[in-house]
Protein backbone atom coordinates (compact mmCIF):
# COMPACT_ATOMS: atom_id res chain seq x y z
CA UNK A 1 0.00 0.00 0.00
CA UNK A 2 3.21 2.78 0.16
CA UNK A 3 3.91 2.24 -3.01
CA UNK A 4 0.81 2.98 -4.25
CA UNK A 5 0.87 5.97 -1.90
CA UNK A 6 4.42 7.31 -3.09
CA UNK A 7 2.72 6.67 -7.24
CA UNK A 8 -0.68 9.05 -6.42
CA UNK A 9 1.77 11.30 -4.64
CA UNK A 10 4.35 11.08 -7.13
CA UNK A 11 1.79 11.33 -9.92
CA UNK A 12 -0.47 14.50 -8.44
CA UNK A 13 3.35 16.53 -8.01
CA UNK A 14 4.01 16.20 -11.49
CA UNK A 15 0.56 16.41 -12.88
CA UNK A 16 0.51 19.82 -10.84
CA UNK A 17 3.48 20.76 -12.04
CA UNK A 18 2.93 20.54 -15.85
CA UNK A 19 -0.58 22.26 -15.25
CA UNK A 20 0.99 25.04 -13.55
CA UNK A 21 3.57 25.01 -16.28
CA UNK A 22 1.21 24.82 -19.04
CA UNK A 23 -1.40 27.95 -17.46
CA UNK A 24 1.49 30.15 -16.70
CA UNK A 25 2.64 29.88 -20.17
CA UNK A 26 -0.61 30.04 -21.85
CA UNK A 27 -2.56 32.75 -19.73
CA UNK A 28 0.55 34.28 -17.85
CA UNK A 29 -1.72 33.42 -14.51
CA UNK A 30 -2.75 30.71 -12.18
CA UNK A 31 -5.70 29.85 -10.55
CA UNK A 32 -5.72 27.90 -7.87
CA UNK A 33 -9.31 26.76 -7.70
CA UNK A 34 -8.60 25.81 -11.22
CA UNK A 35 -5.33 23.82 -10.07
CA UNK A 36 -7.05 21.81 -6.86
CA UNK A 37 -10.35 20.87 -9.40
CA UNK A 38 -7.94 19.54 -11.95
CA UNK A 39 -5.68 17.84 -8.64
CA UNK A 40 -8.84 16.07 -7.67
CA UNK A 41 -9.46 14.78 -11.35
CA UNK A 42 -6.44 13.70 -11.81
CA UNK A 43 -6.37 11.21 -8.63
CA UNK A 44 -9.62 10.41 -9.21
CA UNK A 45 -8.99 9.14 -12.54
CA UNK A 46 -5.51 7.52 -11.41
CA UNK A 47 -6.89 5.79 -8.89
CA UNK A 48 -9.82 4.19 -11.27
CA UNK A 49 -7.32 2.95 -13.82
CA UNK A 50 -4.49 1.52 -11.23
CA UNK A 51 -7.92 -0.48 -9.73
CA UNK A 52 -8.72 -1.32 -13.68
CA UNK A 53 -5.62 -2.60 -14.22
CA UNK A 54 -5.18 -5.03 -10.91
CA UNK A 55 -9.01 -5.75 -12.45
CA UNK A 56 -7.43 -6.90 -15.55
CA UNK A 57 -4.51 -8.60 -14.11
CA UNK A 58 -6.43 -10.49 -11.86
CA UNK A 59 -8.37 -12.15 -15.01
CA UNK A 60 -5.27 -12.74 -16.65
CA UNK A 61 -4.07 -15.61 -13.46
CA UNK A 62 -7.11 -17.11 -13.78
Amino acid sequence: METRLRMYLAGGVAALAAFLFVSLAFSGQFNFVHGGVFIVFFVVVMVAFANFIEWAESLESS
